[in-house]
């Protein structure tokens, strides 16, 4: 009897100690997943722009064309700095967000030291 509960206790310890780790660690596992599915979307949206860019390169037979092809770079200047401005908001947003939950975490585990 007394050493079912010198378990318990121990293992109530163990739990006390370990689970601001694994909550740690889940939160990494989901940022992680969120920078790669971001990197994914990134990378898929420069991408078709670089394959627009050629496409329209390729297609150049005449001067009229060069032209276009001239002028639909402003364009594609524009999209790429719009990009660039969502892109960084999004990275800040994740950082923000990680840090908000990694302080969460933090007072969780200090509140529980001080009421132990």
């Amino acid at each position: 009897m007394q050493n079912q509960a010198a378990l318990e206790a121990v293992n109530a310890q163990l739990q006390t100690v370990l689970n601001p780790f694994a909550s740690f660690s889940q939160l990494v596992a989901k940022n992680v997943e969120t920078l790669s599915k971001m990197q994914l979307e990134t990378l898929t949206a420069y991408s078709e722009l670089t394959n627009e860019n050629l496409q329209s390169l390729v297609a150049i037979k005449e001067p009229q064309d060069l032209m276009n092809h001239g002028s639909k770079q402003l364009e594609i200047i524009s999209k790429v700095s719009q990009r660039l401005l969502e892109d960084g908001q999004k990275l800040s947003q994740i950082g923000n967000d990680f840090k908000a939950a990694v302080d969460e975490i933090s007072a969780t585990t200090i509140n529980t030291k001080k009421d132990a």
